[in-house]
């Protein structure tokens, strides 16, 4: 009997995590996400009526460093940020710099798959042989992608003509309940043919705080119905069977693999944007043109 009640205390001691390359990191106790979450709402000024949880996303490389997602819900404006944790959890960074890699080498890397990704069947405006490739990864619910959305629609779009080629990539956020929808959706419109993908697109942002899980998918059926040569069953069919979901898996995926932690994020020629005013990024394109 004693025998069996040692064995009872050991099982329900914490076990470490191990990490994929075998390496044996300790594991997250309830007291050590409390302290973090409570971190994260001090130094980002969060409201106290605010939720803010976090997730363990994954380790970084062949390490006991964590990727974790926080994010808030309940009260103002929502918020959402990756961040890596040390392995004592002590430390958080959003950046986590490799001395092993040449950061050269890393951004050749970087440009060389973005470049090969423009190529695919994501949904792009402009000419393929553009002096300037656009990648952006965006969040059909992220207010800050909203307003790059007007910025590039308006502004940069018509105003730099054939000088360059925007091509939208999928990134969805845990933290947006209806994100994910939104991004099987429009590529749904997008099997059709690009040219759907786009007016879609400009009616969530334009639309995106009267939308709802509810109500998304009829305002876009609906949205989409006014399109000339659209498709509406199939658009339906498309969506009822979340055909494009692995699409959109790869998508997020690709972004993971570039580091992106966050929306809106942009890539002007391989090179990741800090910022995305429309003046900044007109400037940007013009330094990559003759």
């Amino acid at each position: 009997m004693r025998l069996s009640r040692i064995y009872l205390l050991i099982l329900c001691l914490p076990l470490p995590f191990v990490a994929a390359d075998g390496l044996s990191c300790a594991a997250i106790s309830n007291s050590d996400l409390a302290k973090l979450t409570g971190y994260v709402q001090k130094k980002y000024n969060l409201p106290q009526s605010a939720k803010v949880d976090v997730k363990e996303l994954s380790f970084v490389e062949e390490s006991c460093f964590r990727k974790l997602q926080f994010a808030s819900t309940g009260a103002g404006r929502p918020f959402q940020m990756v961040l890596i944790a040390s392995p004592d959890l002590r430390f958080l960074t959003r950046e986590l710099l490799d001395s092993h890699i040449d950061p050269g080498e890393e951004a050749r890397r970087q440009a060389k798959a973005l470049a090969a990704s423009a190529k695919g069947d994501s949904a792009s405006l402009g000419p393929k042989d553009a002096p300037v490739t656009m990648v952006l990864f965006s969040d059909f619910q992220c207010p800050f992608c909203s307003q790059m959305a007007a910025g590039l629609m308006r502004e940069i779009v018509p105003m730099e003509g054939d000088k360059i080629r925007l091509v939208f990539r999928q990134f969805p956020l845990a933290m947006h309940p209806w994100a994910r929808a939104a991004a099987e959706a429009t590529a749904c419109a997008q099997t059709q043919n690009d040219k759907y993908f786009w007016p879609l697109h400009d009616y969530i942002f334009a639309h995106q705080r009267e939308i709802t899980i509810e109500n998304m998918t009829s305002k876009l059926s609906e949205q989409a119905a006014t399109i000339e040569g659209f498709d509406s069953a199939r658009f339906r069919s498309c969506v009822d069977k979340k055909e494009p979901a692995p699409q959109v898996d790869k998508d997020v995926a690709f972004g993971n693999e570039l580091k992106v932690t966050g929306t809106p994020t942009l890539f002007i020629n391989g090179q990741r944007v800090s910022g995305y005013r429309a003046e900044q990024i007109r400037t940007l394109i013009r330094e990559q043109t003759p």
